[in-house]
């Protein structure tokens, strides 16, 4: 009995200390989330380039593969791969032994033949040959002529050169190497002034003029870029991806730029566009929808809004705002991560990170 009596005291002690805390915490009302601390900036409309990007690959103004024109061995090579050169410069010289001797021959065939004719034409001017003898003469004298130009030219098709300035490959044959006709040796590229192709979609063809200012990044850890202008457009539009291919034509005497490298290229268009922009980091982004929070004044308290939102392009540190906010609008833009929709907030006084179209980051 006496523990059943002890037992019944303590738990009615409890729950009196229980229920009359409950009281107490009922007694105030609902309870308020304490404000968290935030950064804000002003939607503001920005003037922004009107600009096309797209990934462009890079051609040399002029490139070939230099290939044998005869057949023939290789006697000597005078160039070094990766090396530059310039225009009449000899690459490879072929054997030519043969047709050095059968040059001779058909240079000695030529010299009996001319002499031939002046005798035919002295004998025709006293009347002694007939213009037959003269003619065959004659005849004689133009095949032996055509034989010596053929062989001095094949000779001169063993000596290989570069047809024009720029920067040879890497070679493909050695010496003793027994070249046929077409067989590839080096390839050669003019990379003073270069090409770059890129595709545009046909929605922006109408706004695509030669003479456009296209500005080449080459990307990567060093990050240079290279001005030019479009110099042609292509004459037809690809059926399958319904794009053109855009040529622009660029300096290059920094040799930046690299024959089939692919590179950024932005083409400025027109005059710039106003758009409404807020920073990136403002923007909370979730498969069901982008969203960043307003804030708001209630009742003489800050209360910050979530609010669904249509972006659109990007440009620095800032993105574009397609729909869902309105110019002149306060938006957090640091501390949106830790906020759910209606929670108090306080603006925070420690001074925030400057916001740039044009940001300079560095590895600092």
């Amino acid at each position: 009995m006496i523990s059943l009596a002890v037992t019944i005291a303590v738990i009615g002690g409890v729950v009196f200390v229980k229920g009359h805390q409950i009281m107490v915490m009922t007694s105030g009302g609902p309870q308020q989330m304490p404000p968290e601390t935030v950064s804000v900036i002003e939607a503001q409309t920005q003037q922004w380039p009107n600009t096309y990007t797209a990934i462009g690959t890079v051609e040399a103004d002029e490139g070939i593969m230099i290939s044998a024109q005869v057949p023939g061995k290789v006697k000597r090579i005078t160039f070094q791969s990766g090396a530059e050169v310039k225009a009449g410069d000899v690459l490879i010289e072929q054997e030519a032994i043969n047709e050095t001797a059968q040059l001779s021959a058909a240079q000695a065939r030529l010299k009996l033949a001319k002499t031939s004719y002046q005798r035919v034409v002295e004998l025709k001017r006293n009347k002694l040959a007939s213009q037959s003898e003269l003619d065959t003469a004659q005849q004689q004298v133009d095949s032996a002529q055509g034989e010596v130009d053929d062989l001095s030219a094949t000779l001169q098709k063993k000596l290989i050169r570069a047809p024009f300035d720029g920067r040879v490959g890497i070679r493909q044959v050695d010496l003793g190497t027994d070249l046929q006709v077409g067989t590839a040796i080096v390839s050669l590229q003019a990379t003073n002034r270069v090409r770059v192709n890129f595709p545009v979609p046909q929605d922006w063809l109408a706004q695509m003029n030669t003479g456009l200012k296209v500005d080449v990044a080459t990307g990567g850890k060093v990050n240079q870029v290279v001005s030019g202008v479009i110099t042609a457009i292509g004459a037809e539009i690809h059926q399958e991806t319904r794009n053109v291919i855009v040529q622009s034509s660029l300096d290059n005497a920094s040799k930046v730029l690299v024959p089939g490298m692919a590179v950024t290229t932005t083409v400025t268009l027109s005059e710039p566009n106003q758009v409404l922009a807020v920073p990136a980091a403002a923007i909370i982004y979730a498969p069901y929808g982008d969203t960043l929070f307003v804030v708001e004044e209630k009742d003489g308290a800050l209360t910050a809004r979530q609010q669904f939102i249509q972006t659109g392009r990007t440009l620095g540190d800032f993105v574009e705002v397609t729909k869902g906010l309105k110019a002149g609008e306060k938006v957090v833009s640091a501390g949106a991560f830790k906020l759910f929709n209606n929670q108090p907030v306080v603006i925070g006084t420690k001074p925030t990170p400057e916001f740039s179209t044009t940001p300079t980051p560095s590895d600092s």
